[in-house]
């Protein structure tokens, strides 16, 4: 790279032990967030055998962190910009703590929903600020595996959530101790991390374009790279004017929320994966499936993201996820429509719709944000295409099951494959929509943060 940027030692060195720690530090959250999203799934297994709930209890007790996720990016994201990221890096985490253990001591469907969406305000709030917190700190040829790692954390939260909720029903543990403990363990990661995250030192970034520090910067990238380093420049760069990136919200905010329809929309394949493992009679399949689809797609998805995406690229690697899922899901439909019913080739498909999705969209809607937009925006920007992609989640968890109703009792089969079919058209239609708005973003790989966002003009 020959354009000259402030932070070239930090761009163009090696991973160092630093690196490694704020991973560990970051993962540790996203470890916790998946975890406490999908644990209440499970936790729903023993809580219906204790409390007598009814299905709107049940749809608020389960979209309720969703919908704190929707809104703790924002809040965060612009907190994060505006007094930095150290400022609140670790409070996110404490009301992750304390959302998951107030859930836990939760005494009626009331208070477990509202403790519920708490925590998921602490869960949005980590995005933006793990994610640009990563971003800001590594070097510039793997700042993609650096940031999907982080991300990665999440597929063994999801499988330690399925783990835990199988061994206590294994214990025949009292449902109602046993849906506290699942629940009350998701403070454990956050509560472990939040000394450490506030002993990290605010993003050189940061300390140079908002703050005007050169010497914070300076002592930022030693703390990392364990050496003095020479920063030039006088810092703090001026204002930048927000509209110039609407584009890049759109590209970023657009394709996050097409991903989170589709990807919490593929709850509906559960009967089809429970016929195909041989589990349609037993009734802890739903665990079962969670803990398949987590291991046998989901994590190694994430890896292999992590290893490709700083040598594929993050556009090309988002344009080839939402292709093939697309026309997974376009196949699927016409099978289902047709009456071609076979359980087998449906986990087929669906296996490979679940791979793709996260080798690609899944992991790299969550990186782009943090290099696209400027240092004063970023985590803002990041916050914005977050909580866009949980209000899709959101949507997706509230309205397919109104709108699509492939649960309720009473309609043949043959009616229940045609909403199937007619679903599995409307998420593709999802993905053509997140390759269309991934076209207006520019290809952000191996270029310092200041040109891949704008920051500064190439020499």
């Amino acid at each position: 790279m020959s354009s000259k940027t402030p932070f070239e030692p930090l761009d163009w060195s090696r991973p160092t032990p630093g690196h490694l720690r704020l991973l560990l530090i970051s993962g540790a959250g996203f470890f916790a967030d998946a975890y406490d999203l999908f644990a209440i799934s499970i936790a729903l297994v023993f809580l219906k055998q204790v409390w007598s709930l009814s299905a709107s209890d049940v749809s608020l007790i389960s979209s309720a962190a969703l919908f704190g996720a929707v809104i703790g990016p924002f809040i965060f994201g612009r907190i994060g910009d505006v007094f930095g990221r150290k400022y609140v890096y670790g409070v996110e985490a404490a009301l992750l703590a304390a959302g998951s253990i107030a859930s836990a001591l939760s005494v009626n469907p009331t208070m477990l929903w509202i403790t519920r969406f708490i925590l998921g305000l602490g869960v949005g709030g980590d995005y933006p600020i793990s994610a640009t917190l990563m971003s800001e700190y590594a070097p510039a040829r793997n700042r993609g595996l650096f940031v999907a790692g982080v991300f990665s954390m999440q597929g063994w939260g999801i499988v330690t959530a399925a783990l835990i909720g199988l061994g206590l029903l294994h214990a025949n543990v009292n449902p109602d101790i046993a849906w506290r403990i699942i629940l009350g363990f998701g403070s454990v990661a956050p509560a472990l991390v939040i000394y450490f995250r506030r002993r990290v030192h605010e993003t050189p970034r940061f300390e140079y374009f908002v703050k005007g520090n050169v010497e914070g910067a300076k002592k930022a990238v030693r703390d990392v790279l364990m050496q003095d380093v020479d920063i030039e420049g006088g810092g703090n760069v001026g204002n930048i004017n927000l509209t110039r990136y609407i584009p890049v919200i759109l590209g970023t905010a657009i394709p996050w929320f097409a991903l989170d329809v589709f990807f919490y929309g593929t709850n509906i394949f559960g009967p089809f994966v429970v016929t195909a493992l041989g589990l349609a009679n037993n009734p802890l399949s739903s665990i079962y499936v969670q803990l398949y689809a987590a291991l046998a797609f989901l994590v190694p998805g994430y890896y292999v993201a992590a290893f490709l995406v700083d040598k594929i690229g993050r556009r090309t690697m988002q344009i080839m996820g939402f292709s093939i899922v697309a026309m997974v899901y376009l196949i699927m439909a016409l099978i289902l429509r047709n009456g071609l019913v076979a359980p087998t080739a449906i986990l087929a498909l669906y296996g490979m719709a679940q791979f793709f999705t996260n080798v690609g969209p899944n992991v790299t809607t969550f990186i782009t944000p943090t290099e696209v937009f400027p240092t004063r925006f970023r985590s803002t920007g990041h916050g914005i295409a977050a909580g866009s992609g949980k209000l899709g989640a959101a949507l997706a968890a509230s309205i397919i099951p109104v709108y699509f109703p492939i649960t309720s009792s009473g309609i043949s089969a043959a009616v229940k494959y045609a909403i199937m079919s007619n679903l599995l058209l409307a998420l593709a239609t999802m993905a053509v929509i997140g390759i269309a708005f991934t076209l207006l973003i520019k290809e952000p790989k191996g270029k310092p943060l200041e040109l891949s966002s704008g920051e500064v003009a190439p020499q």
